[in-house]
């Protein structure tokens, strides 16, 4: 089992970093794990959402529990298995987010090497997104 984590405070409210992470059929839009997620709008606890991702392999997407202020989910496709997380904390008008995965299974641990930095590239890829979308807000 691989392990990874990352930190970073977003300058937008929680509100607006939250939406976007409960958004599944926006997620292959800024999350590099996914050519696409068939689902709706606004995600819905152990639903599965069938996914696409690099290496064209199909599988599915399930959010397993979402509160106010962490997202937990997992997604599986042949041979690789993510558990991950998203917790947040507001902080004045910004938010701090901790995103941690977990890697399981055989196509997992061949790509081990390529997961490095992943978390710092999906906070950063969430942060410019929630940025952009607070930004629109304020105007």
């Amino acid at each position: 089992m691989t392990a990874r984590s990352s930190q970073v405070v977003v300058n937008a409210p929680l509100q607006v970093v939250r939406q976007i992470l409960l958004e599944p059929s926006a997620l292959a839009d800024w999350n590099p794990a996914f050519l696409s997620v068939k689902a709706p709008h606004t995600a819905a606890v152990g639903q599965r959402y069938p996914v696409w991702t690099r290496g064209a392999l199909k599988g599915f997407l399930e959010y397993r529990q979402v509160t106010g202020t962490l997202i937990a989910a997992h997604w599986e496709v042949p041979g690789f298995i993510e558990d991950h997380s998203w917790e947040l904390r507001p902080h004045h008008n910004r938010t701090y987010v901790k995103h941690l995965f977990k890697h399981r299974g055989a196509l997992a641990a061949l790509l081990r090497p390529a997961f490095a930095g992943v978390a710092e590239l999906r906070l950063g890829r969430l942060a410019e997104r929630a940025e952009g979308r607070a930004a629109v807000r304020e105007v």
